[in-house]
């Protein structure tokens, strides 16, 4: 009984266990390119699917590039066939994911279709080529690698010729002429994988002699190949290949010994680089060798860059390809504006001391200087060889100038309240593109700094406004210009200087505050007069009190104690330009703001009755219209020199007694010390009577 709950347990524990893990992956045995060219892969499944959901199948014509194929929720099953690939045409390749009900996937290796092609072009000896992609490398699980040889001579039924652990077999046909398919196995354990079914006549006679693949070049985009005849006379016509994708495929068959060019009207050379061989076909269906060892690519020309800085083209093309005898020069042909086309440059294997970005090594590049603004220009390159030559395609190319910024002004710098300079700017923003960098220098010193670097992209508004934060307009006046670079960053035009105001006041007596700020300079007109500005108990600041004219910089602003707020008068400047000049302003530029203070009448009572009723003499204090002072000092001394009062604040004072009892009615004395606010130290004494 216990041996059993035991056993169910463990049960338990595995099933629960196995939930947890991926299952593993199933071995891929075999591919079979069929004969429709469809295809179908096999594979072993892993012994434990009790975790099963689905097989993912993923299919690739390159090996690199997979994408989902179908998918299978039957755990039983074990092969699948690609319906609508082309098997027959390039290799396919091949894997399987198995998903759990977890949804842990797990993947497969990767099998590719054998992909077989045949040639029997040997002139001398009636000899079969076999090639074929492998299946695997290493081979599957359960194959030893050898690939299996089959023909179907003599009587169309299918034996073993041979095997090889090569991906290429190569054997005389002895017959005088018939037609012979092949096909191409890996035996396995499980199953076998087979090619796609290749075959063609054989004949007992002489392949024709390998031809001269001499020249390939781009006319009216289209590409032309050019070749010797054949010296074979039993010779009926050419095959041509076509590089696709590293597979030579035949496109076409010109027939006639004689017929020695072809156009090819399919690829555009001017879009796309591709590589060409040819062979030559007898009578008897008899391939020469193809030239697929030197294969002929034209020179393929990329679009022109245009540096509209330097003004240059930059040319780049990838060499001609294997030609015979060697490239003795490259040509650069030039047309400007639909004229004649004029050689502007021969070049041996380097043709500029520094080439371009990107460049490799089967790239030459040339760059033609000195190209003029609006102008079209046509360019090939054309290769020489011996006695011939080779052109690639033409490439235009519209050369442009950039807008050069026609003006600059600034138009205003202007202190705000909070010490904050605001600078207007008027700019081209008729142009591309663009630079403005601000400078600023402070009066007395010989350093200029950069403040702001705007660019175009950012432009919001004509004028450009930028508030320049770090200048301190309290201290000093501050100079300020603009330049402006093009779009290749060279300085195009600097302007005008402006020189904020800078106001400082002082106190002629009591009666008199004096102003004074220097001019205002760098407008494109003059200053027609000055405005004074001032904040009082009488004056909020929204108009000017006063002006003078533009030669005067000092006012004397005769006051009383009346008209101060809290015994303090704000004062600031502004400068009004005079309307006209090219750009038609009429600004206003303000000084920084100071203050300046009153010394308050101070009053102290000959005596004092802590009875009182009139709530203002309630206590013994100085009486002040304002106080605008600092570090504030009262005392109260009986007359024996002991201080019996003492504060620090402004509004208190001394209500009659000395640790909380009343003194008694006498003589006593007081003392006032505190800093005015232009730092002078004030002291006043004297002494009352207390009543009781």
């Amino acid at each position: 009984m216990h041996k059993h709950l035991i056993y169910i347990l463990l049960f338990c524990f595995l099933i629960i266990s196995g939930q947890s893990r991926a299952a593993d992956p199933v071995k891929m045995k075999c591919v079979v390119v069929n004969a429709d060219g469809s295809i179908t892969f096999y594979w072993e499944n892993p012994i434990d699917l009790s975790d099963f959901n689905k097989f993912i199948f993923y299919h690739s014509n390159n090996g690199i590039n997979f994408s989902k194929l179908d998918s299978s929720s039957v755990s039983t099953t074990n092969f699948y066939t690609h319906s609508t690939t082309a098997g027959n045409s390039s290799q396919k390749f091949y894997f399987v994911d198995i998903v759990s009900q977890s949804g842990i996937s797990t993947t497969s290796d990767t099998l590719g279709s054998i992909f077989f092609q045949l040639d029997n072009n040997d002139p001398d000896f009636n000899m079969a080529d076999l090639y074929w992609t492998k299946v695997s490398e290493p081979p599957p699980d359960g194959s030893n690698g050898q690939y299996q040889i089959y023909w179907d001579y003599p009587d169309g039924s299918w034996k073993l010729i041979n095997s090889s652990t090569s991906d290429n077999y190569s054997f005389d046909i002895n017959v005088c002429e018939d037609s012979i398919n092949f096909k191409i196995e890996l035996e396995n354990s499980f199953c076998n994988s087979v090619s796609n079914i290749r075959g063609n006549w054989f004949r007992d006679v002489e392949y024709p002699q390998i031809i001269d693949f001499d020249s390939i070049s781009v006319n009216d985009f289209e590409t032309i190949l050019g070749w010797s005849p054949s010296q074979s006379q039993d010779v009926v016509g050419y095959i041509l290949y076509r590089n696709q994708s590293g597979t030579w495929q035949e496109f076409d068959t010109v027939i006639g010994i004689n017929n020695t060019l072809y156009t090819d009207t399919v690829f555009s050379p001017c879009e796309i680089s591709k590589e060409y061989a040819i062979a030559a076909i007898d009578s008897c269906g008899n391939k020469s060798e193809g030239s697929f060892l030197q294969p002929q690519k034209p020179i393929f020309i990329y679009e022109i860059g245009y540096n509209v800085c330097e003004k240059q083209d930059t040319l780049v093309w990838e060499q001609y390809e294997n030609s015979f005898p060697e490239i003795d020069n490259y040509f650069v042909w030039r047309s400007t504006n639909g004229g004649n086309f004029e050689k502007i440059a021969t070049l041996g294997s380097n043709p500029n001391p520094e080439p371009p970005e990107s460049i490799n090594n089967n790239q030459m590049w040339y760059i033609d200087e000195g190209i003029n603004p609006g102008n079209t220009y046509q360019y090939y390159v054309q290769a020489a060889f011996g006695n011939r030559t080779s052109s690639s395609c033409i490439k235009e190319i519209v050369s442009y100038s950039y807008k050069v910024p026609l003006h600059l002004y600034l138009a205003n710098a202007d202190v705000f309240p909070e010490n904050q300079i605001q600078l207007s700017l008027d700019v081209d923003e008729n142009v591309f593109s663009c630079t403005w960098e601000i400078y600023r220098s402070e009066e007395g010193n010989p350093q200029i700094d950069l403040v702001s670097s705007i660019n175009f992209n950012d432009l919001q508004s004509n004028p450009l406004v930028y508030n320049d934060a770090d200048a301190d307009p309290e201290t000093s006046p501050y100079q300020y210009y603009a330049i402006v670079k093009d779009s290749c960053e060279i300085k195009v035009i600097e302007s005008n200087i402006l020189k904020t105001i800078h106001l400082t006041g002082s106190k002629v007596d009591k009666q008199t505050n004096l102003l004074e700020w220097n001019e205002f300079e760098g407008w494109e007109t003059n200053v027609e007069k000055y405005y004074i500005y001032r904040i009082s108990s009488m004056e909020n600041g929204s108009i000017p009190f006063d002006s003078v004219d533009a030669f005067t910089f000092s006012y004397e602003d005769k006051i009383d104690e009346s008209m101060a707020t809290n015994g303090k008068f704000t004062y600031w400047v502004q400068a009004k330009q005079i309307e006209g000049g090219q750009y038609d302003y009429k600004a206003y530029s303000n000084s920084n703001h100071i203050d300046l203070f009153l010394e308050s009448n101070i009053f102290f009572p000959t005596a004092f009755k802590p009875s009182s009723t009139i709530s203002t003499n309630s206590e013994f204090k100085p009486i002040f219209n304002f106080f605008s002072g600092s570090n504030y000092s009262f005392m109260i001394y009986n007359r024996w020199g002991q201080i019996i009062y003492e504060t620090n604040e402004v509004d208190k004072g001394w209500n009659g007694s000395y640790k909380n009892k009343k003194q008694s009615s006498g003589l006593y004395i007081y003392r006032l010390t505190y800093q005015n606010v232009y730092g002078q130290n004030i002291e006043r004494k004297g002494s009352f009577m207390l009543l009781n």
